[in-house]
């Protein structure tokens, strides 16, 4: 029955593989922020990739990781493994703490990790408007930890309109390898409410996910994991020119898992995750200057219930204030004032205190050469004064029927050490020094006329004072020697006819022996989608994941590569609002391992019904 239940999905969805949206295929000139000013994607003098809500939207029954993975210079370690396991986010050959997240602004962290990075396991995608991913070290613009990539996320915001709202349900499996039942193992319920007019806006979002069918190492039991989210908006426009922004987040993610020590086996081990966050935004936009502030709190408590029971909890206080100015019709500049307090408790409460003054100058002559530079100087309390620094001059040409242009872009990175890597009673070393980097990155691409891009870039980066786990003293230590990652990157997004737009992304990763553990040298990612008509299109998504080293105690295996075929489906009805939308991942049930001994996703089905108001 089930073998025959699948064989008619898969004809089915083949045949009519949609989900909703009321345009054809179209390419519109996005904005983004990579220097910290707004600018055309086409006249970026960086990597840079905008995902927007039409991106989004396909993956709104899967998570941040599943969307993220996809993309150029991208490969999130655990998106196909068991929902509760822990993620490691390799861009361009780096780790966790070389990778910066802001959510609506805000950098994010929690300084209880290992790396003190953000765990987008906790993250709800259905609250997300868009996503901004800035490649290559970004330290001067954006602080301490962005080595490798910025990931900017925006949240819903509020409209000046009346009551507007959705409620989405889906149900699917949550299968492994080995088996593949038909039961609703996977649930999501997703509220969202907005009310608001020209003075006043505020929204509200609400998430409940549940998943069990899995194990967490490869084994015969159930691992089952529970996540919620509340966030709520309000905007308060003073003026034409002035507005305040309140944003308060709730993020609540539980997991089953199982042993690693001293061998894999199930187990009835328990992880909660609680965070929240309160942030006060003003803004005021003149004719020709601005200024952005921030003041944010955050709290985060993690508890691990085990043979090897843990509990940590920390705070994170950040004041920000930006203000950028046209100096003439040439130059524009911005200068920045940064102050972060991190606070963890683990057998004493320890704290370190980050203070970054900042500045970056934007040259925009009428011709086809741009350039602009930056520096950060960076006060940190256990490692005094750090600078870092970018320079990215950029061409660009203006042809009938294409523009291109060329970049380069020349920037450091300082990575303090995390407060459980100093102060961890059984692996912290407080004679660690900050990590730094230097980046290179040149590259060029192709624009056309009807939105179509090609890109191609190369990068490589250089490390200092790398730190990593000594097994022999079982404390961390900075590396003994420096080493070099470098690749290449290639994108291409073009719509080859008005209803059929092709994505393509192949990432070339080049690192030493014994580093770069789990991270493919090759790795591409395609997708193809279709418009039928105004209710109705389809979108094939195609992954090729290459050979990669991990570690089983001392000795290196490797891990081999697999391909994955994912189909997901909507279509709108011809009542208002109401869409139903499903999907078939990893159609063919490949075989493949992300980290040895853990299971990973089978083939898999969901269904959904979302109703817009």
């Amino acid at each position: 029955m089930v073998r025959v239940f699948s064989t008619q999905a898969l004809c089915l969805l083949t045949c009519v593989f949609v989900f909703a949206q009321n345009d054809l295929v179209q390419l519109d000139e996005v904005t983004v922020t990579d220097s910290r000013f707004e600018r055309s994607v086409s006249k970026t003098g960086r990597s840079v990739t905008l995902l927007t809500s039409k991106d989004i939207e396909p993956f709104l029954g899967g998570t941040l990781a599943d969307l993220l993975t996809k993309q150029v210079g991208i490969h999130i370690n655990g998106a196909q493994s068991h929902p509760g396991s822990e993620l490691s986010y390799f861009i361009r050959g780096g780790n966790n703490r070389q990778v910066l997240v802001l959510i609506d602004g805000v950098p994010v962290s929690d300084p209880t990790q290992i790396e003190n990075d953000f765990d987008l396991r906790t993250i709800d995608l259905s609250s997300i408007e868009s996503v901004e991913i800035i490649r290559g070290a970004a330290s001067s613009l954006y602080g301490s930890a962005a080595a490798t990539a910025v990931i900017k996320i925006t949240t819903n915001q509020p409209k000046q309109q009346s009551l507007s709202g959705s409620i989405r349900t889906i149900y699917g499996t949550n299968n492994d390898k080995w088996d593949f039942p038909i039961e609703p193992n996977f649930q999501t319920r997703q509220l969202q409410f907005a009310l608001g007019n020209a003075t006043h806006a505020g929204s509200i979002s609400l998430s409940d996910q549940r998943t069990m069918g899995m194990s967490s190492v490869i084994g015969t039991e159930n691992d089952s994991t529970a996540k919620q989210n509340v966030s709520a908006q309000y905007q308060l426009q003073l003026s034409s020119d002035f507005r305040l922004n309140a944003i308060f987040t709730k993020d609540y993610f539980s997991s089953e898992y199982d042993d690693s020590f001293p061998a894999l086996m199930d187990a009835d081990n328990r992880f909660t995750s609680e965070s929240q966050r309160v942030i006060l935004q003003p803004k005021w936009t003149g004719e020709s200057s601005s200024f952005v502030g921030r003041v944010s709190w955050a709290t985060s408590s993690r508890d691990f219930v085990s043979s090897f029971p843990l509990y940590f909890e920390g705070n994170v206080m950040d004041i920000e204030g930006v203000f950028s100015t046209k100096l003439s019709t040439q130059f524009t500049g911005l200068i920045g004032l940064n102050h972060k307090q991190q606070e963890a408790q683990f057998s004493d409460k320890v704290s370190v205190d980050l203070t970054d003054y900042f500045l970056n100058l934007l040259y925009e002559p009428n011709g086809f050469f741009e350039a602009q530079a930056g520096a950060r100087l960076s006060e940190h309390s256990t490692y005094g004064s750090n600078w870092t620094y970018h320079i990215n001059p950029s061409l660009y040409f203006d042809f009938d029927s294409v523009d291109l242009s060329f970049h380069t872009s020349l920037s450091t990175a300082f990575i303090a050490p995390s407060l459980y890597k100093l102060f961890d009673t059984y692996s912290g070393n407080q004679t660690l020094k900050p990590e730094t980097n230097q980046s290179l990155e040149f590259g060029g691409s192709l624009f056309f006329p009807n939105g179509g891009q090609f890109q191609l870039v190369y990068f490589s980066r250089d490390h200092q004072n790398f730190v990593d786990y000594d097994m022999t003293t079982f404390r961390y230590t900075n590396a003994t020697r420096d080493f070099c990652v470098y690749g290449t990157e290639f994108l291409c997004r073009y719509p080859v006819t008005d209803r059929l737009l092709l994505q393509a992304n192949y990432t070339y990763t080049q690192y030493e022996e014994g580093e770069g553990l789990r991270i493919p040298k090759h790795k591409v990612n395609a997708s193809f989608r279709q418009q039928f008509n105004s209710n109705t299109q389809l979108l094939t998504s195609i992954q090729f994941v290459g050979d990669r080293d991990d570690k089983v105690g001392q000795d290196l295996v490797v891990l081999s590569s697999y391909w994955l075929l994912d189909f997901r489906i909507s279509h709108q009805l011809s009542q208002p609002g109401v869409s139903l939308f499903g999907s078939i991942e990893n159609v063919f049930d490949a075989d493949y391992e992300e980290v040895r001994g853990y299971t990973t996703r089978g083939r898999n089905l969901s269904v959904g019904v979302s109703y817009a108001f």
